[in-house]
C-alpha cells in the first residue's frame, strides 16, 4: 500500500521519513518505491534505482552470519577484508555487530568494531565486506556488487594466523573463525593478495578443511 505520510528531512534534505498505516512485521522483506519524484531540475527519478528493500532488523544469534571470506595477507601497498554472510532469514543491522580480533598472547577480545556507523540492513543472502580501502579493493579484484563493499576500521589480521571475532548488542558471540595460513591449498607457493574462502555456509568456521584458497 502507500504511506500514511512522507516527509523529507532537514537539514540536507536527502533522507525521508516515511509513517506506515499499518505496522511493519519481523521477518518480512519489504519494498519501498519512489513514484513521481523529481530534483531540482526537474530530472525524474531513474526507474532502475526507485525502489529499495527495507525490514525490520533481529538480533543476531550464533551463526546467523558467518565469516564467509578472510584476506589477512594482501599484495605489497594491499589491504585487509573480512567478508561476512547472512545465512539466516532475518534481516540484521551491521550497526548492531561488532568485529574484532584476539590477543595472540591474552586471548581477550580486541577493541570492538562496527560493522557499520550508520544503521545498514544485510538482508537474507546477501555479503557483507569491510575493508580499511574499498577503493582499492576494486583495483585488485573482481566486485560483482559494489554495494556490499564498505569502508571500515581494522583489526590486525597476522600473516599467519590470527582471529575473527563477530559480537551481537548483547556481546553475544555470534561467529569465531581462528584461521591459520596452512588451511592454504598446498601448492600455493606465496598465499600474498590470496584469501581463503569458506566452502560450506553450514559447516562449523574452525574446520580447516572447510576452507579453500
Amino acid at each position: 500500500g502507500n504511506a500514511a505520510a512522507a516527509n523529507v528531512l532537514p537539514p540536507l534534505f536527502t533522507q525521508v521519513q516515511l509513517r506506515l498505516a499499518n505496522a511493519m512485521q519481523p521477518g518480512v522483506v519489504y519494498t519501498v518505491t519512489a513514484a513521481g519524484v523529481r530534483d531540482c531540475s526537474g530530472n525524474a527519478l531513474n526507474t532502475a534505482a526507485n525502489s529499495a528493500k527495507v525490514g525490520l532488523a533481529a538480533v543476531a544469534d550464533s551463526l546467523d552470519i558467518v565469516v564467509n571470506e578472510i584476506l589477512f595477507n594482501p599484495k605489497p601497498l594491499g589491504v585487509d577484508y573480512v567478508e561476512f554472510y547472512n545465512r539466516s532469514n532475518k534481516v540484521l543491522d551491521a550497526a548492531n555487530l561488532f568485529f574484532t580480533n584476539r590477543s595472540s598472547t591474552t586471548g581477550n577480545p580486541g577493541t570492538l568494531i562496527p560493522l557499520s556507523t550508520a544503521n545498514r540492513l544485510i538482508f537474507p543472502g546477501e555479503y557483507y565486506v569491510v575493508t580499511e580501502n574499498p577503493d582499492l579493493i576494486k583495483q585488485q579484484f573482481t566486485v560483482p556488487n559494489e554495494a556490499w563493499l564498505v569502508a571500515s576500521a581494522m583489526p590486525s589480521l597476522p600473516d599467519d594466523k590470527g582471529t575473527v571475532l563477530l559480537l551481537n548488542q548483547n556481546g553475544r558471540t555470534v561467529e569465531e573463525v581462528s584461521y591459520d595460513q596452512r588451511w592454504h591449498f598446498a601448492l600455493v607457493d606465496n598465499n600474498e593478495g590470496i584469501a581463503l574462502e569458506r566452502i560450506d555456509f553450514n559447516r562449523p568456521g574452525q574446520q580447516a578443511d572447510n576452507w579453500t584458497s
